[in-house]
């Protein structure tokens, strides 16, 4: 491997040139020094309740999808931290979403206990004394009204109304009734660079969500850099881009990596030979290797995105002639403020979910939703985000009309082979971030993107960042 150099203002850009237009370019550099992140951050319960007043309950944070609430009165429930939230659909249309606290303002009681569920009689009933309220969010009813006297029950209490919005079918809850910035706000740019991708066609192959033995925060950093990939994930190495990523910073804590995918990288000494792994990925979305024996491995990206465009063009999706060749092959992985992670793919996307505890800092709740286009024949495979091993594709000919029940993993096999490697470390990480010897995280420049969302959480918590973050 050839001496690669290394400017820290420039960093690694991907797409020399414009060739992937604005959405591809290099973010300006954005410099938090050299300092070590306070270590306590990660497991005191002091900051975790400061993160929860300034954070949390003010912030944008992916709920769920609007697939799963196709029809009036489809509810999901969205579990924050020690509080739980209905977006319920009381009108057709994305405006016609609404948000409420799970809660009965009768005694507190939880209204719904599913993932998800319908009204059907058009209005949430308390199980506990019968209380009833219309999909507005206003009381329909309550049972057996005359034993109150009216100065209780004259106000005819309903549900507590949180923010809530949509963006590509993507739900975000806002608890603030008032948000500071609407969803598209807070979301920056991603929007725009990704407003050519259709994510309405995507259905869920895949959704787990359990408990970790980590803060959030501990988690969520494992999925902003790719600086380990090389030990974590070495499967990978033959088609992948470790090294030379791009990491972009934008406003309100959002940032970006591009990891490029399809060739075979400056990892290698042998840049010219395609590897088995390459030509492996050609087969399982119908092409045919042999076709592309006249490209050296470091070109063989021209075969990934050649074969792509026709898999795109065989089952019917039209948006693929509206990306860029990047676009259709390689790893835009955006991180929405606080705690969120969204690798995009032309064909699949996966959704990770990083939320806090609702009592231990030391603990977090996780959630990794893998989305897919489903195919229009009975022999294609469908890529499976949570793996990129031995079981990297899922089921031939899937159609992603049964939407799979969210699970909570009983052994490692469970997460996909790929995930199944960060979950083994994080808790580690944890354990030995806590130890007397621990003075802090020494964060290179491919690790930027975790100085930077701590930075926003210093700044909506109203501190000035120490040196360093």
């Amino acid at each position: 491997m050839g001496k690669i150099q290394f400017d820290f203002k420039k960093g690694f850009q991907v797409y020399p040139e414009g060739r992937s237009g604005p959405a591809g370019e290099k973010a300006p550099y954005v410099d938090y020094g050299t300092g070590r992140p306070d270590r306590t951050r990660y497991f005191s319960k002091e900051e975790a309740d400061l993160e929860w007043k300034h954070v949390w309950m003010k912030s944008w944070a992916f709920a769920g999808l609007t697939q799963d609430v196709p029809e009036v009165g489809d509810y999901l429930r969205y579990n924050l931290g020690k509080e739980s939230f209905i977006v319920v659909r009381a009108k057709p249309g994305d405006d016609g979403l609404r948000a409420y606290y799970n809660v009965c303002p009768h005694r507190g009681n939880r209204l719904v206990h599913n993932d998800f569920g319908h009204t059907g009689d058009a209005c949430f009933t308390c199980d506990f004394h019968g209380w009833k309220y219309k999909l507005d969010g206003s009381n329909q009813e309550i049972r057996d009204e005359l034993i109150f006297r009216p100065e209780v029950v004259c106000d005819r209490p309903g549900l507590t109304a949180v923010s809530v919005g949509v963006w590509n079918s993507l739900i975000f809850v806002n608890p603030d009734p008032k948000p500071r910035l609407t969803l598209l706000e807070h979301l920056d740019v991603m929007p725009e660079h990704l407003k050519h991708y259709d994510f309405s066609g995507l259905r869920v192959l895949r959704d787990l969500e359990f408990c970790w033995d980590a803060n959030w925060k501990t988690a969520l950093d494992a999925f902003i850099e790719f600086y380990h990939a090389d030990d974590v994930h070495p499967e990978a190495i033959p088609v992948s881009e470790m090294l030379e990523c791009q990491y972009d910073l934008y406003k309100n804590g959002m940032s970006r990596m591009i990891i490029p995918i399809g060739y075979v990288t400056s990892r290698h000494e042998d840049r010219d030979t395609v590897n088995e792994a390459l030509k492996m990925f050609i087969s399982v979305y119908g092409g045919n290797p042999e076709d592309y024996n006249h490209l050296k491995g470091y070109e063989y990206k021209q075969a990934m995105t050649d074969t792509k465009r026709k898999w795109g063009k065989k089952h019917g999706y039209k948006f693929f002639d509206h990306l860029t060749d990047d676009q259709i092959v390689d790893d835009w992985n955006y991180s929405p403020f606080p705690a969120m992670t969204i690798n995009v793919f032309a064909d699949s996307v996966l959704l990770q979910i990083f939320r806090p505890h609702a009592t231990d800092p030391r603990k977090s709740w996780y959630n990794a939703i893998t989305l897919c286009l489903p195919v229009s024949d009975d022999t294609t495979q469908v890529l499976d985000l949570n793996s990129f091993g031995p079981d990297a594709f899922g089921p031939a000919g899937w159609k992603g009309t049964e939407r799979p029940a969210r699970f909570t993993p009983k052994e490692l096999s469970e997460f996909g082979y790929l995930l199944a490697q960060d979950v083994r470390r994080i808790p580690e990480v944890q354990k030995g971030l806590e130890s007397e010897c621990f003075q802090g995280s020494r964060l290179s420049e491919s690790e930027i993107r975790i100085r930077h969302y701590l930075a926003e959480v210093d700044r909506l918590i109203g501190r000035t960042p120490p040196a360093g973050e």
